[in-house]
């Protein structure tokens, strides 16, 4: 039992250093349980000579342990574990160079494990997992010699994370043949149930999640700002007032401020019905060029002006049979500048979740 005590001891120690350093992916805890050992007829013998083994063993034992693991994924991890399996009692030893007397002993097991552990997450916190390894025992009798050596080891359980460090276990796990005959009387298999505690060092903390790419979004304009030709130029003439100067300096500066790209911008003048056909065409071409040019000053560049004379009224029919006065009035929202801005707005905007 004291190599048992040595054991704890240095598994301990490499718990504790793990836990103080923090590396991400360790884990360490400890387990208890039971243990049915399981020995076939075909191998209780004592000594193929001398000696035999009756089948009343004592098959049920206390097994505990304590295990240090890394996870390098969701999926894989290495596993290393001190355990006791506990004590197996050997009775009714006939003896046939003594007949008629009855011997009884017992045998104990513990070792270490190293054990690839492959994983299967069920959910965030809920995971299965399989085990396969070695198992270097000692297995001690107070009826013959010590005895150790090296085994296969197969496993499997269920893993359930109370918080991201805090889990619990429970854990089936198989060790084949852990003595010799002729040293020991039996070649017992291990079987043993254990429910575990463990603390993870960061093996649980969740991958950032990358914010959503930021997307950009296009929107087309096409605004029309119209001027007021009886405000920005007096009765047949086509120089600016100075209301008119006020307005082109606000379109300017809308111009100059906003966000729109790839800018065009179109400068059309009108006028109304009243003079022939050239005399409207050729004064609208003279609004729409002295509009270019203020615009240009005030740093707008236009793409291209045109005018379209009396050939496009909005009042229709509705300003006929009037006096040349009272005409006049009427028509004046034929009488215009637009000022047409196209173009597309680009914004950048975050996606959310």
């Amino acid at each position: 039992m004291k190599k048992s005590l040595l054991a704890l001891a240095v598994v301990s120690a490499l718990a504790t250093t793990s836990a103080y350093a923090g590396t991400d992916g360790f884990y360490v805890g400890a387990k208890a349980g039971y243990n049915l050992w399981s020995a076939s007829t075909a191998h209780d013998q004592w000594d193929p000579v001398s000696q035999r083994v009756t089948n009343e063993l004592e098959t049920n034992a206390f097994t505990a342990g304590l295990f240090l693991g890394y996870n390098f994924n969701d999926y894989l991890g290495l596993e290393f574990a001190y355990d006791y399996l506990g004590k197996m009692g050997i009775n009714h030893l006939a003896d046939k160079n003594n007949p008629g007397v009855l011997r009884s002993g017992d045998l104990w097991t513990n070792g270490f494990e190293l054990a690839g552990r492959f994983m299967l997450p069920f959910t965030e916190d809920f995971e299965a997992y399989a085990k396969a390894g070695i198992f270097a025992f000692d297995t001690n009798s107070n009826l013959a010699k010590s005895h150790v050596g090296v085994v296969p080891l197969f496993g499997a359980g269920l893993q359930y994370y109370f918080t991201d460090n805090i889990f619990a276990r429970v854990e089936y796990d198989w060790y084949h043949k852990l003595a010799k005959t002729t040293k020991n009387g039996v070649n017992p298999d291990a079987n043993t149930f254990t429910l575990g505690l463990g603390y993870s060092f960061g093996s649980r903390a969740e991958a950032p999640v990358e914010a959503p790419a930021p997307q950009t979004v296009k929107k087309q304009i096409n605004e029309v700002r119209t001027l007021d030709s009886d405000v920005t130029f007096e009765f047949g003439k086509y120089n600016l007032t100075n209301a008119g100067k006020v307005e082109l300096d606000n379109i300017s500066d809308d111009i100059n401020n906003s966000d729109v790209q790839n800018k065009r911008i179109v400068v059309i003048g009108h006028t109304d019905r009243i003079g022939s056909a050239a005399y409207n065409q050729k004064l609208s071409e003279q609004r729409a060029k002295t509009v270019v040019d203020y615009l240009g000053t005030k740093g707008v560049s236009v793409d291209s002006y045109e005018g379209r004379g009396k050939t496009q009224p909005l009042t229709g029919d509705e300003c006929n049979g009037l006096s040349k006065s009272k005409l006049i009035k009427c028509l004046a929202k034929d009488r215009r500048v637009e000022v047409n801005i196209q173009g597309e707005i680009v914004k950048t905007i975050e996606v959310q979740e």
